[in-house]
């Protein structure tokens, strides 16, 4: 079996969630046969792993961000130059299988009555949901001195995610909760939307220590892609609302932000509020070690939420808000400190860094839900059963 798989920017090394689920995937498909991945942006992979193969498209060399050239508000809208790049891969691969990586790519599902083969969207969050959720967010007059604009933005974003549904012969979502959240019109067949759990990105995390002594100390990361919205807001808000609360204790803290592509909003905060920004680390466990505690505030987003399986894989306590664990089936008091805000989650933490046998032993559970639920081999079975399934079947005809 032949896979190909399209991606916005190359999985290797997989760093933020995007590439962290990607190369999962490619590599779960491996079992199945040969894999060729090609992304829109960045260099070709120095060394991807066996039986995956890497290409860029050279005509996206140097363009910059796609959202920053597309009018559309969640679809790529590719050129022809890179659209014909693409089509002429596809059609020299001739694939069995083609996985396409969230809606953003989704034009080229267009491509399969042509050039042959079975399609996934595999959608990393529901795009249209965050989009509202963005809008939602400003203020009340930037909401109605625009309010046509972006009532049309939204339902263009819900348009295509009902366009890629309609395209694809398959649908993969992170969680439960995404695939309830995905509107997709009539009701799709049972075995369309399949849930595909997200990985932890590094196993070898499984065994850095859980000590009392590692949660004495108000030491906490946070790591994510500081160019993705939602992560954003939540620097904002461990700067605003958790710094005080810290300051106001008496103890000693500490804060490290790290991950891709910060933003200047994103360095201000840090230098502003005494957080320490670490720009596209290069290994994550290091840091992760360091640290007692990961704060995730979020107020926005869904979807692939690895931040949250990272920090639970390397014995951190996760203190986080509904949102940010929505989907995962966590239970709060056991496998992760549940607050309202920043603020709340900072008083939390004050409290819980006098009580570390508390601490150690909420990381423990947190640690043994990740291993247990989002191993490589957890993904792995999923993904083939998906595969397996869609195999077994013939698409319905697409109008």
């Amino acid at each position: 079996m032949k896979i190909l798989q399209f991606t916005v920017d190359c999985p290797y090394p997989p760093v933020s969630g995007a590439e962290i689920r990607n190369a999962a995937n490619a590599r779960a498909l491996t079992a199945l046969g040969e894999v060729l991945t090609v992304s829109f942006t960045g260099g070709p992979a120095p060394s991807p792993p066996p039986n995956i193969r890497h290409r860029i498209i050279e005509a996206a060399r140097g363009r910059g961000p796609w959202q920053k050239r597309s009018a559309h508000p969640t679809v790529h809208l590719i050129p022809a130059d890179e659209l014909a790049e693409a089509a002429a891969i596809w059609k020299n691969f001739a694939p069995d299988l083609v996985v396409v990586e969230d809606i953003a790519l989704s034009q080229l599902l267009a491509l399969a009555p042509e050039l042959g083969g079975r399609t996934v969207v595999d959608l990393h969050n529901i795009d249209s949901r965050t989009l509202a959720d963005r809008i939602g967010a400003l203020s009340l007059w930037q909401r109605l001195r625009r309010f046509r604009e972006h009532r049309a933005k939204i339902a263009q974003a819900r348009e295509a995610d009902i366009l890629a549904a309609k395209t694809a012969d398959q649908v993969w979502v992170c969680s439960e909760a995404d695939r309830a959240t995905l509107a997709l019109g009539p009701a799709p067949a049972p075995d369309f939307v399949k849930v595909i759990v997200n990985p932890i990105p590094d196993e070898t995390m499984l065994s850095l220590p859980i000590a009392d002594r590692r949660y004495q100390e108000i030491r906490l990361c946070f790591i994510g892609h500081l160019g993705y919205f939602p992560n954003i807001d939540a620097v904002k808000q461990i700067g605003r609302k958790m710094v005080p609360r810290f300051a106001a204790s008496g103890r000693d803290w500490s804060i490290t932000v790290a991950g891709k592509n910060p933003r200047g909003i994103v360095r201000h905060y840090c230098a502003k509020h005494g957080l320490n920004l670490v720009e596209n680390p290069p290994r994550l466990p290091d840091l992760l070690a360091a640290a007692g505690y990961a704060p995730i505030p979020l107020r926005f987003g869904g979807g692939t939420r690895i931040k949250v399986l990272e920090a639970m894989a390397a014995g951190l306590v996760v203190c986080a808000t509904k949102k940010a664990v929505e989907g995962l089936g966590l239970e709060a008091g056991t496998h992760f400190l549940s607050g309202s805000d920043a603020g709340e989650l900072a008083a939390t933490i004050v409290t819980f860094a006098a009580e570390p046998q508390k601490a150690a032993k909420m990381a423990a559970a947190g640690r043994a839900f990740a291993r247990d639920r989002h191993s490589f081999a957890a993904i792995e079975r999923s993904i083939l059963q998906a595969v397996d399934g869609l195999s077994a079947r013939r698409p319905a005809a697409k109008p």
